[in-house]
């Protein structure tokens, strides 16, 4: 199945592990793939750049942790992590408020403008998914959070293969 590709101004509304523009600007694709978790060659053809258009509210998000969590799970590259609970749960079980964490996050964290916006990146092949090829190792560590809700995303920019993003954050 081929994928189609994004046209810059479309509007997604989808769900998934998203972070900060802040961490992507003026960065090769090695780097990015190092810095978010994704296998060694997976943005080689290119990637798409979102950036979240809406305010998600706490319901519709998951605290994940940072991107050397395998989807958002301390060691979840593994396949069989030794405690497969995700970031999230874990605050759960240790008695944190979420929700009040979550109400922080999007008062002091989260930003729908600038560099500290909202931001998804989308590789341009998507062919693990039609292989089932497991894609994500630790990441270097940057924030992470996953929208649970589909929430609108913007297409703010296609970069292609050897390319950075180096554009501003509108």
């Amino acid at each position: 199945m081929a994928w189609a590709p994004l046209q810059i101004g479309e509007t997604l509304r989808i769900a998934g592990f998203f972070g900060k523009a802040l961490f992507l600007r003026s960065q090769p694709s090695h780097e990015i793939e190092r810095r978010l978790g994704y296998r060694a060659g997976r943005l080689q053809k290119g990637w798409y750049l979102l950036f979240l258009t809406q305010m998600p509210k706490p319901t519709d998000f998951e605290v994940a942790g940072y991107s050397h969590f395998s989807g958002g799970v301390p060691q979840g590259h593994l396949g069989k992590p030794p405690d497969p609970r995700t970031s999230e749960q874990r605050l759960s079980a240790e008695g944190y408020d979420l929700h009040k964490i979550k109400q922080g996050l999007i008062r002091q964290t989260f930003h729908l403008v600038g560099s500290d916006r909202l931001a998804k990146v989308i590789p341009v092949a998507d062919e693990h998914r039609e292989r089932g090829i497991p894609d994500y190792p630790p990441g270097s560590g940057v924030p992470q959070w996953k929208l649970v809700s589909p929430l609108n995303w913007r297409v703010a920019a296609a970069i292609g293969p050897g390319e950075t993003y180096t554009g501003n954050y509108l």
